[in-house]
């Protein structure tokens, strides 16, 4: 059995894992939509971007979120059927995102950005883990 203190060492570094990625969005990740929202996107077409390489790197970067997220949801919220809730909640995610992410690729026009932009952040950033982290919490104390 893991003690408390070596649960929260263990999730400190996972954290600090969660914000690596993050911080190497630019050198690993970078799937040509970083450049574009950092400039006049508002007003700017969408350049011309290989869709296949923006799903696998945001597909790349969702995984990895979703593998050190699941690692500290379950350091936690060690109850029966997690992993099986947990990894059917991100795959359902996962799915409607990337299939959200192509049409609005697809169909971009100049200025009407918003579905592209919030349907990567929501790939490529641990969304989930800040919505479910106070749900299991809750979850956990209501049954207390």
């Amino acid at each position: 059995m893991i003690k408390t203190y070596q649960k929260h060492i263990i999730a400190i570094i996972l954290i600090f894992l969660l914000i690596a990625v993050r911080f190497f969005e630019k050198s690993y990740f970078d799937d040509g939509l970083i450049g574009f929202f950092q400039y006049d996107y508002l007003t700017e077409p969408l350049p011309k971007l290989p869709i296949f390489k923006i799903i696998l790197i945001d597909s790349i970067r969702f995984w990895l979120n979703t593998a050190i997220s699941i690692l500290i949801l379950r350091l936690y919220f060690n109850q029966s059927g997690l992993l099986k809730f947990l990894l059917l909640v991100f795959t359902i995610s996962y799915f409607v995102s990337i299939l959200f992410l192509y049409l609005s690729i697809e169909n971009y026009q100049a200025g009407h950005y918003l579905s592209l932009f919030y349907s990567r952040r929501f790939l490529i950033q641990p969304l989930l883990f800040l919505l479910l982290a106070p749900a299991l919490w809750y979850q956990k104390h209501l049954k207390n």
